[in-house]
């Protein structure tokens, strides 16, 4: 109950925010937008059509990306210091709340928090998708009156992808644990330094594969390569969150979308356990 009065405060408090208010109206207009784009593109032919929705989705996730990214960083870079700043944690901490029911409160609500900001994206993206399908089957289905699809050489458009779906929980996932590592570095870090050390952080985890080439590289020396094998088991692997290669590129191949998705959350859950671990043991020592 406690956990939950904390995470309903925090909820409450970061939903207030201007700037964050800003990122998710912007990145939800800017999705919208996104649907007169491929207005200026022929829906005539199945390449046209195609060409326009992959458009509107490479366009659509990387701007829910970027907002779910910048939303995890602003949020989570305040909730402790700010707490300590206004002097309030005082207040809740000499009231019977353990140290860790604040950690696990306010990881509660900013996941909360996220959650409701990528759904409202999510819902966006989904729909605009969906209404570029109709206008493009609608368009072909106007090109092709009197003579068959297959004269026309016209295939029917596919108006929902499951891929979609499950390239929205994957956004969610990579920023829980992003949020999980902000948050854990809130307990020690100033605001500013916290924001630019988890957007290092991010930025190195998105380049995973390749920390694992060097890695592994044979013309590599032994120093170097065991460097790269520390950062590359520290960092959380947000390469293994991107799934809208597949989605954009339909050859890349995942066999199952659903069991990829149950692994990746599992590997995501873990690692923002961990962190939520060692932020209540640090914050169970710190003098406040």
């Amino acid at each position: 109950m406690i956990i939950w009065s904390i995470a309903k405060t925090t909820v409450g408090d970061a939903m207030r925010k201007k700037v964050l208010q800003i990122f998710l109206v912007v990145a939800i207009g800017l999705i919208i937008i996104s649907l007169s784009f491929s207005q200026t593109l022929s829906f005539s032919t199945r390449e046209g059509s195609s060409t326009d929705i992959m458009l509107v989705k490479s366009f659509g996730l990387g701007l829910m990306a970027m907002a779910g990214w910048l939303i995890s960083l602003v949020m989570c870079v305040s909730l402790i210091p700010q707490e300590i700043e206004r002097r309030t944690i005082y207040t809740i901490l000499a009231k019977p709340v353990k140290r860790y029911e604040f950690i696990i409160g306010k990881f509660l609500g900013a996941m909360l928090t996220l959650g409701i900001c990528v759904a409202f994206m999510g819902v966006v993206f989904i729909g605009v998708v969906m209404a570029k399908a109709h206008g493009a089957s609608v368009a072909a289905a106007a090109a092709t009156t009197g003579i068959s699809s297959a004269e026309a050489g016209v295939q029917k458009v596919q108006m929902f992808d499951i891929n979609m779906l499950w390239s929205v929980v994957m956004i969610y996932l990579q920023f829980v644990v992003l949020s999980a590592l902000v948050l854990l570095f809130s307990v020690f870090l100033t605001p500013t330094v916290n924001f630019f050390m988890g957007l290092g952080v991010y930025i190195i985890g998105v380049m995973a594969s390749m920390t694992e080439t060097l890695a592994n590289s044979e013309s590599m020396n032994l120093v170097l390569k065991g460097f790269y094998k520390i950062v590359h088991m520290i960092i959380p692997n947000f390469d293994k969150f991107n799934v809208t290669n597949t989605l954009l590129h339909p050859e890349a191949h995942i066999t199952n979308v659903m069991r990829y998705t149950g692994q990746v959350a599992v590997y995501g859950i873990f690692y923002a356990l961990l962190m939520m671990m060692l932020a209540i043991i640090i914050f169970e020592k710190k003098e406040v």
